[in-house]
């Protein structure tokens, strides 16, 4: 994903990443020959896993546009929000009736149809804003 959004910046801006001690200390050095810079502050932020993107001949939203291109959505954490409604769709689950207690203890609703257990209706996992559990 990195590498396509290089690919896409080539000559409109560089990418820089990086170890975050070299990274630190890149800042650092940088700070020191160049005090108004505002490295001190930058540096004193850099927390993490990060990378920077210097804009060489293009304006910011142009760059905005292009990491928005390359967004992509990623299986849910235990512990983040939800970005997006989650539903067990109705219909078959390709389950067989011996193992209808399974959704019974989770208060889902069922029904068995030539042999298979089946939803009634949509289940609700997530809702925007939730928290994911384990």
């Amino acid at each position: 994903q990195m590498q396509d959004i290089r690919m896409a910046l080539r000559g409109k801006a560089v990418v820089v990443m990086g170890k975050n001690t070299m990274i630190r200390k890149g800042l650092e050095i940088g700070h020191e020959r160049f005090p108004e810079a505002g490295m001190g502050t930058l540096r004193a932020n850099v927390r993490g896993n990060m990378g920077f993107i210097f804009a060489t001949n293009c304006t910011l939203d142009d760059i905005r546009e292009s990491l928005n291109n390359h967004r992509r959505l990623s299986a849910a954490k235990a512990g983040q929000v939800s970005v997006v409604n989650l539903n067990i769709p109705s219909g078959p689950t390709g389950m067989d009736p011996s193992q209808t207690n399974f959704f019974q203890a989770l208060n889902i609703g069922t029904k068995i149809v030539k042999g298979q257990i089946e939803l009634v209706s949509d289940f609700p996992i997530l809702k925007v804003g939730d928290k994911v559990s384990p």
